[in-house]
């Protein structure tokens, strides 16, 4: 009984982490009023943005910039990161080859250039494609990379 317990509870755990990557769709309207109008402050007058809800304090703006590549916001009570995502023909090789050495088996799911504090990083989420008819994200595991490419550390999800 005492497995089946702790089973469940790193089950749940996991599903919530799974979800606050993605979040929840909400309107603007939703958002507090002062990240919305950092939003528009950073962005300049971008009209197409999808507003998610992470947790009632975290909030991400996702949109398209004007080179059109798609960019993220993410607004918390800690500050502004910036998300820039990467197309996988551009993927940088060295990261690719670590993630296939460390990780034999998994997927890029999201690849993206992150801002934080002046600071930029690159951030991979990985995982298992799984499943006979529809394909889920399985394992899933958040790896950090200096912008040289150098592994910095990685999170189980």
């Amino acid at each position: 009984m005492k497995k089946i317990l702790i089973f469940a509870t790193a089950l749940l755990l996991c599903q919530t982490l799974l979800f606050a990557q993605s979040g929840k769709s909400v309107s603007e309207n939703d958002v507090p009023e002062r990240y919305v109008k950092d939003f528009h402050r950073q962005a300049g007058n971008i009209n197409k943005v999808e507003w998610r809800m992470i947790d009632t304090l975290v909030y991400d703006a996702l949109f398209v910039n004007e080179n059109g590549t798609e960019t993220a916001y993410r607004f918390s009570p800690k500050g502004t990161e910036t998300r820039w995502y990467i197309e996988e023909k551009v993927y940088p090789h060295n990261i690719l080859d670590k993630i296939h050495e460390t990780h034999p088996g998994y997927k890029v799911k999201e690849f993206y250039a992150l801002l934080i504090k002046n600071k930029m990083t690159y951030q991979v989420l990985v995982g298992q494609r799984k499943g006979l008819f529809v394909k889920k994200w399985k394992n899933m595991r958040l790896m950090n990379f200096e912008i040289d490419g150098k592994y910095i550390d990685e999170i189980e999800l």
